[in-house]
């Protein structure tokens, strides 16, 4: 059980809120120093990160139909673009009754606690450039294959992936500890978690809310037929809670979409085409959960011009989602940063209470990724790149 990792983080954040008040200031410098060097190698590796995930799952749809591959994911992108601005939506008129009268001033304080040290990592790329590069080479090799190409990003996913699993993975519960002990000493964890309950109903609730539209007009506003779908889906739902894993889910989630749809070969190619870039529970809960520790911190909410920048880096992120613990929530850590203001002890905030709900993510991943299916086959019909055929039939992909 203590080799959990959300088990870990929450013993971490339990430790720092009752060894806070006895700790020598020098000792939560120490800390916050080790969380700080930390971040800024995890922003060394996102580079590397963000091209090889990006490269390979676009690279993934191989030679589909160009065609097809374009709309997979142009649709991929609208559908987790409208998350995004739900959750804004939603945010702009809940969040103010949330946290009324629970504000702290993380930016009046922040400099309470300063590091001890720095480690000068060298960052040879910024985010958003390797989101570009990421994108331009998945797309021209997808295009027109090349093997020693495709070896190459597969390599180096598989490099970082190591590389992450055997140091940062490992330490996260160091990097959360060293933000949590300095809010502590500042006085603000207190009142960050004490509404924390109220945020994640809230996000709980839009994200159940989203995903039951989603479904309900995929079924053509059919209470039969909706009822049908989500009973399929549910094994899926379960097991995305219990394993944590949307890759260890897909068998199921498979089994379950091929069932509502009646299409096994469009089944079989946009599901595992989109299952690590299109996740609604992520597009939905996390907005929520930046913009909530923004408000609590005393900070404005971002107006629709600055959000919408961020939306689309958040949109391109998502493209290069990693397959380890807290994937989701690591690749858009500069996003949060730069275009939605977060500072360093917010994203930490953030990163805990995401990697606590990872079972809701990934449940709300892998239903939502279902729902959207059923949506997108029905698009495909409609502009004639699936041809309409009975439940049964070969399916045919055309050009």
């Amino acid at each position: 059980m203590l080799k959990s990792l959300p088990v870990q983080l929450v013993l971490c954040v339990i430790l720092a809120f009752f060894t806070a008040g006895f700790m020598d200031v020098s000792w939560v410098s120490f800390f916050y120093s080790l969380s700080c060097a930390l971040k800024d190698f995890l922003m060394m590796v996102l580079p590397f990160v963000i091209i090889s995930y990006m490269s390979s799952a676009i690279l993934s749809l191989e030679q589909k139909a160009p065609m097809l591959i374009v709309s997979i994911l142009v649709m991929v992108c609208l559908s987790n673009l409208a998350a995004v601005f739900t959750s804004y939506g939603v945010s702009l008129i809940a969040l103010p009754f949330v946290t009324s009268g629970k504000m702290v001033d993380l930016a009046a304080t922040k400099d309470l606690i300063a590091p001890l040290f720095s480690i000068p990592f060298p960052q040879v790329l910024e985010p958003k450039w390797a989101m570009i590069t990421g994108l331009i080479y998945g797309l021209t090799f997808s295009l027109y294959p090349h093997k020693k190409a495709n070896d190459l990003v597969l390599k180096m996913r598989d490099l970082v992936t190591k590389i992450l699993q055997k140091t940062f993975i490992p330490l996260l519960p160091v990097y959360v500890f060293g933000f949590v002990l300095k809010m502590q000493i500042e006085g603000n964890l207190s009142v960050l978690f004490q509404t924390c309950g109220q945020v994640i109903l809230l996000m709980i609730g839009v994200i159940l809310g989203y995903i039951l539209l989603l479904y309900t007009i995929a079924a053509n506003f059919s209470p039969k037929k909706l009822v049908g779908y989500l009973r399929n889906i549910f094994p899926a739902a379960l097991t995305g809670f219990t394993t944590m894993s949307s890759a260890a889910t897909m068998p199921l989630t498979l089994t379950a979409t091929e069932e509502n749809m009646g299409d096994k070969n469009f089944t079989q190619l946009i599901i595992p085409a989109t299952v690590n870039i299109h996740l609604l529970g992520d597009a939905l809960g996390i907005p929520i959960l930046g913009l909530a520790t923004l408000q609590l911190s005393g900070l404005p909410l971002p107006d629709l011009t600055s959000f919408a920048v961020f939306a689309g880096f958040f949109c391109l992120a998502k493209f290069s989602t990693a397959g380890i613990p807290g994937g989701g929530i690591l690749v858009l850590l500069p996003t949060l940063q730069t275009h939605l203001g977060l500072s360093a002890e917010m994203i930490g905030f953030v990163t805990t209470l995401y990697i606590l709900q990872d079972c809701i993510f990934t449940s709300s991943n892998v239903v939502g990724n279902g729902g959207f299916a059923l949506l997108m086959h029905r698009f495909m019909k409609l502009i004639r790149l699936v041809k309409p055929q009975p439940v049964d039939a070969c399916q045919e992909l055309t050009v």
